[in-house]
């Protein structure tokens, strides 16, 4: 067994004086870059943004760039549309995807800026999320069903100084006529991994599964078992969208396919370092 391509992101979010502090940082087989956002803990509008990078596949050095265009965005549900733009002229699909992951982070470190947010209790804000988002994902389509709230899982209601750490990993090998893809999620509230076994020549999935270590509620280990339905299925080429579909949609656990997306993007980034 060989190992061709590996990927690791670690994102952070951090209170300090009255400004959150948000970065993605990735290093990988073909690259090294960051993304880093100053934003308001109120608002959650942005006041600065800088794009990093360290190593391209065309060369190592430093280069930082200010990205004024950020400013004053919402970094929150659906800004993804004003965030591309913003970044098209950096030409960098890569950037794209460690700001999407900046404001992934953020959203989960609300859960100790309830107060700064607005809300009058931590009960307020998880009702809040509860309404707003049914049917959003496994543990939000099966509210009927679980056993323990989101701040019985979380263990605490505030927190300080680091609010929220997310590390990400992805390792491509390749055994005999077969692509080995290990995805492996830890935040401060998941822990979740999905192994998949592809053709080399077809990508055809021989085998797939699915682990939740750590999750909301036992509600969302039941998602872990719909990874079999990629299995005999070429998921050359394919949308997230349809990864999602595949693995349940409303009642999917997001990480699971977030994880199955990255593992075919790295794939694919392997296929092109051909």
């Amino acid at each position: 067994m060989y190992c061709l391509f590996q990927r690791n992101w670690h994102s952070s979010v951090r209170l300090e004086e009255q400004k959150l502090l948000v970065e993605v940082t990735y290093c990988g087989t073909d690259r090294e870059a960051c993304a880093r956002l100053v934003v308001d803990p109120e608002t959650f509008a942005v006041r600065e943004a800088a794009w990093e990078k360290y190593r391209t596949p065309q060369g190592a050095g430093c280069k930082t760039l200010n990205l004024p265009q950020l400013a004053g965005m919402e970094a929150y549900f659906n800004c993804g549309g004003i965030m591309r733009e913003a970044l098209a002229p950096l030409q960098d699909s890569c950037a794209n995807g460690l700001f999407a992951e900046a404001v992934r982070g953020l959203i989960q470190a609300e859960t100790f800026l309830y107060k700064e947010r607005g809300f009058s209790s931590a009960e307020a804000y998880e009702h809040n999320w509860n309404s707003l988002y049914v049917n959003s994902c496994r543990y939000y389509s099966n509210l009927d069903r679980v056993t323990q709230g989101w701040y019985e899982h979380v263990g605490c209601i505030t927190r300080t100084g680091s609010l929220f750490n997310r590390m990400k990993t992805q390792v491509l090998y390749l055994q005999d006529n077969s692509y080995l893809l290990a995805g492996h999620l830890n935040d401060s509230f998941h822990g979740v991994s999905v192994e998949l076994e592809l053709e080399k020549d077809s990508f055809m999935v021989k085998s797939a599964r699915g682990d939740l270590l750590r999750a909301p509620d036992c509600v969302c280990g039941e998602a872990a078992g719909l990874m079999k339905e990629l299995e005999g299925k070429n998921l050359g080429g394919i949308k997230k969208k349809d990864i999602a579909r595949l693995l349940g949609g409303g009642n999917a656990c997001v990480h699971l396919i977030d994880l199955v997306s990255d593992g075919l993007e790295t794939l694919e980034l392997s296929t092109e370092k051909k």
